[in-house]
């Protein structure tokens, strides 16, 4: 069967050809790597990525609907790019269904791999992929002079110079770059051409891109010359570009009215006059055009209004080095909704995207797939927000991942604020692979990185590792000194010993107001029934198995009481401790790590309306056990404690990360832990030229929660039924995802297993 017009996809609007298909991905996703110098590349990746679908084979499934089988239709682009020089670009288009597979070795003939893959379709000949889709010459317009470009990359592998595992790093990283601009133009593409619904946040964008190529010859063909794609690809970036700086700059008018209405204030109280020190120096660092792009601490003691001061400075700074978003990196999937609050009240929900979870579908072959399955996968997020808010798992099993759905947002990251709010809960076994992402994306995506605590943990040893230059000596926002600790010196921390669970909760109940935080959801349940059983109204449980909608709503009776003197006895997991602004007289924290203790700490007494030695933290220790990660922290804690008598001090948080991190004496982490201690499954060392680029088995090894949960939608309130109804009715794109996040718990497998077998 020839064909003068091939075709791309079908819908309900019609066909879209090969050449609209490929002109507007090929635009989106170079104007998408513009952002970090690698618009030929994406430019290329996107033009070529179907080319599979100029083949008979191709063109017969797409217009018999009763025509079966797949037919491979990446595997030809990605033939003609490592054919002329473009290998890593090559892998992304390889893998951007599928995903991004491991490379593999030259000697595979055949396989998974990308090696296997491509080694059977070159062998194949005048049979083999490309050779059968030759007709996409016909259509595009590729010059040679396309891959040969001086400036394009300046990566090891296109230079064939010599490897190092730091260059082999880089190239690993921008391979998944690429193949992030290439999955979110092709899937923005697809969702334009499959909904065309006007409340796309990119619609403005991709009907201007259309408009420039010229309607009638998309759908007729030829494709626009070379130079007119690189140059709507540029129209692309600034258009992007343009779009960021307008949405960042009336994010900073509004935060800076805000800040003015607080500062100003003549009223305040003593804390509050500490706490306008710290907003007004991170306003001033962020004006400060003297700090550029790079990486920052910004160490305050809890209370002190890091949080808001904190998305003060990313805004100015954000504003003052024209970079493009702020993503905000919290360690906890339950806390998102208080920040994501707070942002909501001082910016409006439409300036702040919080990503709860994954729409957890994988995009395959849309050929193949029925509407619903290809909405689902279209449905991944690509964080094009003003304000992101996501958790450290999502964040950084994202950078190591080898997924569409989770490498989409990728690109976004590029040119960007990054905080990581309660930074010292990196996770540890995987501290070192975390870091060097962080590294990378300041150094070679020229991105800003905060690191923002109560407690910084010692990482210098890992800054010196894998920064280079300015980097090293990390410049400190926080205008706090170590005497300004004593001005947030609010309670008392005393260790009370073992205590059992019953006679815990009966100490409880004689606190008319009174915060416990313990280590497991069943502990919790338990001193919660205890406490209910007296006063079932004034008792309140906190844990991850309420959404977070639920949360909000129990965390505003839960002020509500305290403000009004009434009885509240809170029982909580570790979710409280951190971005949620609530103030108790009293508080028991359960034996943990020393920073956790602190954490604790600042949901006591925090408006300092009573002394310190008034305000007590008890911290104990019980039956029931607790999570096999918590044993080094307890175990680094109680270490701690038989050397300082005073916990809440500079000098007590320091030995107790040295003490974490092994890192006592100075020694830096290498001489001590090796690859073992702060990187569990050896992520680096996969990044080396010995490893030749395992995407897949990386991403099966960096898993910060080794079982991955389900979200599970609760239909609370009126929006929450509506919200359910639209995704029982197959109503699905980013937008409802955005909204049902709040509406999720997110549980274990075997949970799930266990509610579907009760209904």
């Amino acid at each position: 069967m020839k064909s003068t017009t091939f075709y791309a996809r079908t819908s309900d609007h019609g066909y879209e050809t090969c050449v609209e298909h490929l002109s507007m991905a090929g635009c989106l996703a170079g104007g998408f790597a513009q952002s970090f110098g690698y618009l030929d590349d994406g430019l290329l990746a996107g033009l070529v990525h179907d080319l599979g679908k100029y083949s008979d084979a191709f063109q017969r499934r797409i217009q018999d609907p009763d025509h079966s089988g797949l037919v491979d239709h990446s595997t030809a682009g990605a033939m003609l790019l490592v054919q002329n020089g473009c290998p890593l670009a090559s892998m992304a288009v390889a893998g951007h269904h599928a995903g991004l597979p491991d490379y593999g070795s030259q000697g595979e003939l055949e396989g998974p791999t990308y090696c296997g893959r491509m080694n059977k379709a070159f062998s194949a000949g005048n049979r083999g992929p490309l050779a059968l889709a030759d007709a996409w010459q016909t259509q595009l317009d590729i010059p040679q002079s396309a891959f040969l470009k001086e400036t394009r990359p300046s990566n090891s592998m296109a230079r064939n110079g010599r490897l190092t595992e730091q260059s082999f790093y880089s190239d690993m990283m921008l391979t998944r770059m690429l193949f992030s601009t290439l999955v979110d133009g092709d899937r923005l593409d697809a969702e334009f051409f499959t909904s065309n619904r006007e409340n796309r946040v990119e619609h403005r964008l991709l009907e201007s891109l259309k408009e420039r190529l010229g309607p009638k010859a998309l759908a007729n063909g030829p494709a626009p010359t070379w130079n007119a794609l690189r140059e709507a690809a540029m129209m692309v970036s600034a258009e992007c570009d343009a779009e960021n700086r307008d949405r960042i700059r009336k994010l900073t008018n509004i935060i800076e009215g805000k800040a003015s209405q607080y500062l100003d204030n003549p009223n305040k109280k003593s804390l509050d006059v500490k706490r306008c020190e710290l907003l007004a120096q991170c306003l001033a660092c962020g004006k400060d055009a003297s700090y550029g792009t790079g990486l920052y601490t910004l160490t305050a003691p809890t209370g002190s209004g890091k949080t808001i001061s904190s998305i003060a400075f990313a805004l100015e700074h954000a504003h003052t080095n024209n970079l493009q978003r702020v993503i905000y990196v919290i360690p906890y999937m339950s806390i998102i909704d208080q920040t994501v609050s707070q942002f909501e009240k001082v910016f409006g929900e439409d300036a702040v995207l919080p990503h709860y979870s994954e729409a957890p579908y994988q995009l395959k072959d849309e050929s193949d797939m029925n509407e619903m399955d290809l909405k689902r996968a279209l449905a991944a997020e690509n964080w094009n927000a003003p304000i992101v808010v996501t958790t450290a798992v999502q964040f950084f099993e994202s950078l190591y991942s080898n997924k569409t759905s989770r490498c989409r947002k990728l690109h976004n990251m590029a040119n960007s604020v990054i905080v990581f709010d309660e930074a010292q809960t990196l996770p540890v076994p995987y501290l070192r692979p975390c870091i060097r992402a962080i590294a990378e994306l300041v150094e070679q995506y020229g991105s800003t990185a905060v690191l923002c605590t109560a407690t910084q943990p010692e990482l210098q040893p890992l800054f010196d590792e894998f920064f280079g230059g300015n980097h090293v000596q990390v410049p400190e926002i926080s205008p706090f000194t170590n005497d300004d600790r004593d001005s947030f010196r609010r309670v008392t921390i005393e260790r009370i010993g073992d205590i059992a669970l019953d006679t815990l909760a009966a100490q409880l109940g004689n606190h008319k107001q009174v915060l416990c935080v313990v280590n497991t959801r069943k502990k919790a349940q338990y001193l919660y029934g205890c406490l209910a059983e007296d006063d079932c109204e004034g008792s309140f449980c906190l844990t991850t198995l309420q959404c977070a909608a639920d949360r909000q709503r129990l965390l505003g009776e839960i002020r509500d009481r305290l403000d009004a003197g009434k009885q509240c006895r809170v029982v909580s997991t570790s979710l409280i401790e951190a971005g949620v602004d609530i103030d108790f007289p009293t508080a028991y924290r359960e034996e943990t790590g020393l920073d956790s203790i602190i954490q604790t700490a600042g949901r006591c007494n925090r408006e300092g309306r009573h002394s310190a030695s008034e305000s007590m933290v008890y911290v104990f220790s019980t039956e029931g056990g607790c999570a096999p990660f918590l044993l080094q922290n307890i175990a680094a804690f109680r270490t701690t404690t038989t050397n300082y008598d005073d916990l809440n001090t500079d000098d007590a948080i320091r030995a107790y990360f040295k003490e974490i991190l092994c890192l006592r004496d100075g020694n830096t982490v290498g001489k001590i832990v090796g690859n073992d201690a702060l990187d569990k499954h050896r992520i680096l060392a996969l990044h080396s030229p010995e490893e030749s680029m395992p995407f897949a088995t990386i991403a099966k090894r960096f898993k910060l929660i080794d079982t991955p949960t389900v979200p599970v939608y609760i239909p609370l309130s009126d929006e929450g039924v509506r919200l359910c109804e639209q995704l029982e009715q197959g109503d699905i794109d980013r937008t409802l995802f955005r909204k049902l996040g709040k509406y999720a718990v997110n549980v274990w497998p075997h949970h799930l297993e266990k509610l579907q077998s009760v209904g």
